[in-house]
């Protein structure tokens, strides 16, 4: 293991294997809460990206890191035919069961791999997506890359992702507490790095977008494995509420009271988790 120079602090960086891993283990284990989740929850930013990037029925497409379907099963529904493209068989096995009962195998088409090295040849595709994948992948470069290597010139690229804050000190606790949340979390990008590696992998930006995601600490613990007795969850609540005065780690938390239907609850943790839309061309 070696020190991670990005992240603001001078934790150990896992492998690309051990991460792997982690990001194995992770999305099986809450492959259900997870997908439910994402399906159900993140359908317009999913059709965003699909206006953003113009997808339309003569493009041939991959959704890598597709994770339960986020993209691709919504894409389906506007391209001429896509791959899902994941390497944990728990999170696939959930998409395709979705896809088969939305009727969409006849264009979607499911698939065991890396998106760091992608199975499609140099300019084969018209169209490569990935939401919330970035953060958890050793070298986010490469995988920009890939995705400018298997579109056609022309072909767009359309990416989601959380945004990381600029300034290194408050990058600094909102990465340390996205880690206790979530082990498989490597790093989350800035616009300027985002911008950097899109322009190293011969893309230009034609469209950027900042979108942000409130919620409840609670439920995002929720969807990552998580409950209130947990050490994890406690560990992270503590840090998020100790950052609300200054907003020291950019998820602007605050407290509000709870439902009145749940007498005696204690007031709920709200956050803002910041994301941002990029879609590109192949120059």
């Amino acid at each position: 293991m070696s020190a991670n120079p990005d992240s603001g602090q001078d934790t150990p960086q896992l492998s690309d294997q051990e991460l792997k891993a982690l990001v194995r283990e992770r999305f099986t284990k809450t492959a259900e809460v997870f997908g439910n989740y994402a399906v159900a929850n993140r359908v317009t930013e999913a059709e965003t990206l699909a206006r953003m990037v113009s997808a339309n029925a003569n493009d041939r497409a991959v959704d890598l890191a597709c994770g339960p379907g986020t993209l691709a099963l919504r894409f389906a529904k506007h391209v001429r035919w896509i791959c899902g493209l994941d390497f944990t068989p728990a999170i696939l096995e959930r998409a395709r069961h979705t896809a088969a009962h939305e009727g969409l195998l006849d264009k979607l088409t499911f698939a065991i791999g890396d998106a760091q090295a992608l199975p499609f040849a140099d300019n084969s595709l018209d169209l490569a997506v990935t939401s919330y994948s970035l953060h958890h992948i050793s070298d986010p470069a490469r995988v920009i890359s890939e995705m400018s290597r298997v579109v056609k010139k022309g072909g767009r690229v359309g990416i989601i992702d959380i945004e990381a804050p600029e300034d290194p000190k408050i990058r600094e606790l909102n990465h340390r507490i996205e880690v206790i949340r979530d082990r498989s979390h490597s790093r989350s990008l800035t616009h300027a790095e985002f911008e950097s590696m899109f322009a190293a992998a011969g893309l230009r930006i034609f469209e950027l977008e900042h979108k942000g995601h409130p919620r409840t600490f609670e439920h995002w613990m929720y969807v990552a494995g998580w409950k209130p007795s947990d050490r994890e969850y406690q560990e992270a609540h503590a840090l998020m509420a100790d950052s609300i005065e200054t907003n020291s780690a950019n998820f602007s938390p605050r407290f509000e009271p709870a439902d009145v239907c749940q007498p005696g609850k204690a007031p709920d943790l709200y956050m803002f988790n910041p994301g941002i839309y990029i879609a590109a061309e192949k120059i």
